[in-house]
């Protein structure tokens, strides 16, 4: 009896060293690698108005899409950070229809279609909400738009989380949208009600961990940071640093002038262990 007894005694004593052990083990890992936690942390880059990248690839007829200047610096990032980008257009800019581009780009685009989307934000820079637009505009506009996407740069590059010029759509348009397989639906960065969100959704939206907020087959995702209005772009960040998902856009007009501070991001969203993807297998 005290020879097993004390043998208990012995092995008891073993597995309380070994999980004191483990839980030391668990609290360096902690520390030795910030961030990088067992839930997931994920990452959304976007560029608003982006008609313009595609103007100039028209106009200068480059033999790569990444010879764009913006494009280009983007593929970098891609290939350094593994970021993805959602890249959100008018379908008219001046005298430039999306149905313009050339289909002899195709291929190029569907070779990097994983990491390279296109989706509709509206017909033209005017706001939506102020000139009248009817719902059978609104369909016929996305449609358009979305099949001309689809000729140029093929299906597959085709984005199905989409930010919508001044975050306008009514009821209608957003079960129209989801009829089309758009599956997410990116809000405003300065809070308040976007799309078809009433006050109470919008409050529940930003106060939630994950900055996100699922309604009937769609999900609707709060935007964190918008590069231009940012000075100190790692203070900003460090404001989101609990954030499950981190959402930050800048406007193709003013990319040159904000791309330190976007290359600073997804640096520093690469450092703390966020993954990049354009939310789509996460809004379904």
């Amino acid at each position: 009896m005290g020879t097993r007894s004390a043998g208990r005694n012995k092995n008891h004593i073993g597995i309380i060293i070994l999980l004191i052990l483990l839980a030391a083990a668990g609290v360096c890992a902690l520390f030795l690698f910030p961030g990088r936690d067992k839930v997931k942390r994920t990452a959304h880059i976007s560029l608003d108005d982006a008609t313009e990248i595609f103007l100039d690839i028209y106009r200068e007829k480059y033999d790569s899409i990444f010879d764009n200047a913006v494009l280009g610096k983007l593929k970098y990032l891609h290939e350094t950070y593994g970021i993805t980008v959602d890249l959100y257009v008018f379908g008219q800019l001046d005298e430039f229809e999306m149905w313009d581009m050339p289909v002899s780009y195709r291929e190029e685009f569907c070779e990097n279609a994983e990491w390279l989307k296109i989706g509709y934000h509206s017909i033209t820079e005017e706001n939506p909400a102020l000139d009248g637009r009817t719902f059978e505009a609104f369909q016929e506009e996305y449609a358009r738009i979305d099949s001309a996407i689809r000729r140029f740069a093929g299906g597959e590059s085709v984005a199905h989380v989409l930010r919508l010029h001044y975050w306008y759509a009514t009821k209608e348009m957003v079960a129209y949208l989801k009829e089309q397989g758009v599956t997410g639906l990116l809000c405003s960065d300065r809070g308040g009600p976007s799309y078809d969100l009433d006050e109470k959704q919008a409050e529940k939206l930003y106060k939630s961990r994950d900055g996100r907020l699922k309604e009937e087959d769609i999900t609707y995702y709060a935007t964190d940071i918008r590069l231009e209005d940012v000075r100190d772009i790692e203070a900003a960040l460090e404001e989101h640093r609990k954030d499950r998902i981190i959402v930050i856009f800048t406007h193709a007009w003013c990319f040159a002038e904000n791309y330190d501070k976007l290359e600073t991001a997804i640096r520093w969203l690469w450092q703390e262990g966020y993954q990049f993807s354009n939310l789509e297998s996460m809004a379904r």
